[in-house]
């Protein structure tokens, strides 16, 4: 059966987000996107007051909305910061809610519009979180921005049979690791990001992967990477899916604390 995603465009009234809490270091978010067509289970945003307030009907995963505009919203955001001489200490995290290259990326490059802004503005820290290989389009963008830009990519796991059963939308782990051996070649500061951490192989088997393929390596479990101590997860899928694919205890933490 053929499902329908929503992928109506939606004007951008604005395009940074101030925030805190689990995100604290940060100043901002930026989404070019409403929703996530990669739709992961344990993904806390559709807990969220901003999935129920866009599509409160909806699935988490059956509807992206482009924001149109959100390029020359941000130009306009970081000249006013750049006046009033607080650019340098502006730390933007790009994207807590969506993933800024999800396949409608590469219709309307709202993200590299976006990237193309902050050459013109470069802020203090700009964190790319991703999980998809269409970043390798605009690497030499994300190198221009030189040091004041990191690329997180996400790889919770080493078995893709792990990747099929909890994140079945999301890219294949070998092709994962491709884009971050082009990533590294192309001189990018690179952090993956085990978040949250899934059953994989062996320490020693995942843990050598990650140091081959990063600069920097951030380990999350459900309870530290929710934002409220597991409780978003409890009330997703998790806990029953890993209950029907014997992974064990969602809630265990021995093999993150293992791994990092």
């Amino acid at each position: 059966m053929t499902t329908t995603i929503d992928n109506r465009p939606r004007p951008a009234s604005g395009a940074l987000t101030k925030t805190g809490g689990f995100l604290a270091g940060f100043t901002h978010t930026l989404q070019p996107y409403i929703g996530c067509r990669f739709a992961c289970e344990y993904c806390y945003v559709k807990g969220l007051s901003v999935h129920r307030f866009h599509q409160p009907t909806a699935a988490w995963g059956a509807y992206v909305h482009p924001r149109i505009g959100i390029a020359d919203k941000l130009r306009q955001e970081l000249r006013r910061l750049a006046a009033k001489g607080e650019l340098a200490t502006t730390a933007i995290f790009m994207s807590s809610a969506t993933d800024p290259y999800q396949g409608l990326e590469r219709q309307w490059r709202l993200s590299r519009a976006c990237l193309e802004v902050f050459a013109e503005f470069p802020p203090g820290l700009l964190v790319i979180q991703t999980r998809s290989p269409l970043v390798e389009d605009d690497f030499a963008r994300i190198a221009a921005l030189g040091s004041c830009c990191w690329l997180n990519f996400t790889v919770e796991t080493d078995w893709e049979e792990v990747r099929r059963t909890v994140t079945p939308l999301c890219p294949a782990i070998a092709r994962r690791w491709v884009t971050l051996r082009r990533a590294l070649a192309a001189g990018l500061q690179v952090q993956i990001t085990v978040s949250p951490c899934l059953p994989y192989s062996a320490v020693d088997t995942f843990g050598h992967l990650l140091l081959a393929h990063s600069c920097r390596v951030i380990v999350d479990t459900y309870a530290s990477g929710d934002g409220q101590g597991g409780k978003r997860t409890a009330a997703t899928g998790i806990p029953q899916l890993y209950q029907a694919a014997d992974f064990g205890n969602w809630q265990a933490e021995t093999a993150a604390r293992e791994l990092f």
